[in-house]
């Protein structure tokens, strides 16, 4: 049975790509379509499309016919009888006005009690209480302990020597009063800098595979509020301060022309950068548009 799936990447090799190392334990892939070859944009930044592929997977298994139940045939009903005469009825109709008068009164059914009576004598179940929903995690509650950072520190000296970066990962591991230490840990060396890529999209990728190890290593409840930062040369803070100038030259270009502005797309951590920068500028506002690695913030006229 095929089944179809849509696919972007940066170019139609990468989608492929991509495609393959998603899918390819489901079955056979296939390119169906090219739905977009994508578009770089002005200076590889401003109004880049991803190229899109359309591509099917078989499974090797046969779709199931739906059974076609049959409709059964009426039957045809016997004729209805000749009425019988006047006279016939009569006759017939006698013996039962006799029977009616020979027959004893029965005895008037008792009149049944009324409908919130009878609930108010049931027992009624117990209310059970009603689930706790889910909120989000604030970037405050998030603690991590010593050993956890531990475990973080160790995966990425494994992980820099396994590509032959000679780099130091360092992480403070000073306790605080209630046992908890920095999330912070940092990737320093001479080579450093090729594990940062395309405005961090790399070390995005590498601190999601120690925080995954992290939560898998971890245990008990508090393993839900583990997350670490991994930080190289001082690239978080540089790539802040960044999006804020950007936040504010790109409200300035949407007050002056008097239009919504689109940035390109960006991860959570720097959608809400820009996010908190824009709401201390009066006149503009902000929300977001798209999906997963296409999300990406517009910058609006705030309405009087």
């Amino acid at each position: 049975m095929k089944i179809e799936y849509t696919v972007t990447g940066k170019t139609v090799e990468e989608a492929y790509k991509k495609a393959v190392e998603l899918y390819s334990s489901y079955g056979e892939i296939a390119m169906e379509e090219i739905i977009s070859r994508g578009k770089k944009g002005f200076l590889g930044v401003f109004g880049s499309v991803p190229a899109e592929i359309r591509i099917s997977v078989d499974d090797g298994k046969e779709e199931k016919k739906p059974q076609i139940k049959k409709e059964k045939k009426p039957q045809p009903q016997p004729q209805s009888q000749p009425q019988q005469s006047t006279a016939k009825a009569h006759l017939v109709e006698r013996p039962q006005q006799q029977k009616k008068k020979t027959e004893k009164p029965q005895p008037k059914p008792q009149a049944e009690k009324p409908v919130q009576a009878q609930e108010a004598t049931k027992p009624q179940p117990k209310a059970q209480p009603k689930p706790k929903q889910s909120e989000p995690i604030k970037d405050e509650d998030i603690k991590v302990t010593a050993a956890e950072k531990q475990i973080v520190i160790g995966f990425l000296k494994s992980f820099v020597s396994g590509l032959g970066l000679n780099c130091e990962v360092k992480g403070d591991l000073t306790e605080d009063s209630q046992g908890y230490v920095s999330r912070i840990v940092t990737v320093e060396g001479e080579n450093a800098s090729a594990l940062i890529g395309h405005h961090g999209e790399t070390l995005d990728s590498i601190q999601y595979l120690a925080n995954l190890c992290l939560a898998r290593k971890s245990e008990g409840d508090h393993k839900e509020y583990v997350k670490v930062i991994v930080d190289i040369e001082n690239y978080r803070a540089k790539r802040e301060q960044t999006l804020r100038t950007l936040a504010r030259k790109m409200s300035e270009k949407a007050i002056r022309q008097q239009r919504s502005v689109h940035l390109e797309p960006m991860n959570p951590y720097e959608r809400r950068i820009v996010h908190s920068e824009v709401q201390k500028i009066p006149g503009v506002t902000t929300h977001s548009i798209g999906y997963d690695e296409n999300r990406k913030i517009v910058i609006s006229l705030e309405k009087k």
